[in-house]
């Protein structure tokens, strides 16, 4: 067995212990309590002091795009997204295999140094499913699905069919299904994903109201998705728009009903709220990446005081900074009202909520999987611990998965 202890551990948000100490035995959490508590449990212990820190859960990231790591500070910050875009594809046209492993395995390290043991990744290539199954990380992978032609719909299915059944989930790879977004999915294919959902058990995410651009397009079919999609060659010539706001067009396509996880959700309306409430779905939330492409105030605070379960996600670092949940949380304080307890909430136990994992990790608790990070205390903040959590001085210097360690600052 082993022991972590450290000055504060907090093993769900509305609870602190000091002198705090975890036993974990195998991949299991033994024991939770003061390191006095606990610390005789055994002559054989391994103990590990991580001196003026907080135990926490580990961090939950329920939205990244690994394969674009190495994408940082390459794309223009800009609020025209089909640009955006553009700046994407030409960035990554020259890229081979080794390119996309690369960033990748980037995105993995980056996650795990600061103090992420869960993410949810988009793939929309077999590299992500391939390096990230043998990652140390605990992950659910999407499968991105693109497809606007309706008469596609059933073809495309049945590909990814075939290309999910090439990888077996275990203890720390889950797959899942991504219908991309309403600009890029077919009504029919939104539908015959949500029904392959239902019938393999497979979780769902979408994108969706992530810009104006987007409302234009599905209740005006006017603005700037059309040109864009007629230079990539992917709208049907008859294409129709079909009137409605984006989440009222999930409504019709049967995803909601999947309890999905909503990516964004930027511009909703009140009574899309009620929607989402009344679905179960949980709501993505991405805070600097909202601010990299200038979008107005996020309806965070709405969708919690709706009771939504919002959970913490970085994007990617085509379009932010760091892959810190971390991070996220410290520019939460500054530019909202959320209480830290909330915030850290977000950062575990609602994107445990969010994965269908709220049973294994998101907590520190007898049972659950010993998903452990170590935050670093600044010296000279007098404040409580939740303070010295979010001052700009924190910093990650342990992460754990499953029992295993999978950073230690102390020993690089």
């Amino acid at each position: 067995m082993v022991i972590v202890k450290a000055r504060y551990l907090i093993p769900d948000p509305e609870k602190c212990i000091e002198n705090g100490a975890v036993v974990i035995n195998g991949a299991k959490i033994h024991r939770v309590g003061t390191f006095d508590e606990v610390k005789a449990l055994s002559d054989d212990n391994t103990l590990v002091d991580l001196g003026n820190a907080v135990i926490l859960p580990g961090f939950i990231n329920i939205h990244t795009h690994l394969d674009l790591t190495n994408l940082h500070n390459r794309i223009a910050p800009t609020n025209n997204f089909t640009h955006w875009v553009f700046q994407l594809l030409g960035a990554r046209i020259r890229w081979k295999e080794a390119d996309y492993t690369a960033s990748i395995d980037k995105g993995i390290r980056c996650s795990l140094e600061a103090g992420t043991t869960t993410v949810a990744d988009i793939a929309n290539t077999e590299y992500s499913f391939s390096v990230l199954k043998k990652s140390p990380l605990r992950k659910v992978v999407y499968k991105e699905v693109i497809d606007l032609n309706p008469g596609h719909a059933k073809d495309v299915v049945m590909k990814v069919q075939a290309e999910l059944s090439v990888y077996e989930s275990d203890g720390l790879f889950h797959r899942g299904l991504s219908p991309h977004a309403p600009y890029s999915v077919s009504k029919e294919l939104y539908q015959a994903v949500s029904q392959l959902a239902f019938q393999t058990g497979l979780p769902l995410c979408t994108h969706i109201a992530e810009t104006q651009d987007e409302i234009e397009f599905l209740t005006k079919g006017t603005g700037t998705f059309p040109s864009f999609l007629r230079q990539l060659r992917a709208i049907p010539p008859d294409w129709q728009p079909p009137g409605l706001t984006p989440i009222h067009y999930l409504k019709g396509t049967g995803i909601l009903e999947n309890r999905p996880i909503l990516i964004h959700c930027n511009y909703i309306t009140d009574e899309e709220i009620s929607l989402i409430k009344s679905s179960v779905a949980s709501v993505a939330f991405c805070p600097r990446s909202h601010r990299f492409f200038g979008h107005t105030n996020h309806p965070v605070q709405k969708l919690l005081d709706a009771g939504i379960n919002v959970g913490l996600g970085t994007d990617s670092l085509a379009s932010n900074d760091t892959l810190s949940i971390l991070d996220e949380m410290k520019f939460l304080l500054l530019h909202h009202t959320i209480p830290p307890k909330d915030l850290l909430a977000m950062a575990t136990i609602n994107g445990a909520k969010a994965l269908g994992m709220a049973s294994e990790v998101g907590q520190i608790k007898e049972g659950f999987e010993a998903d452990l990070c170590g935050i670093r205390l600044p010296d000279g903040n007098p404040g409580d611990v939740y303070d010295q959590l979010l001052d700009a001085g924190s910093t990650n210097i342990f992460t754990m998965v499953a029992g295993a360690v999978c950073y230690n600052a102390s020993f690089p």
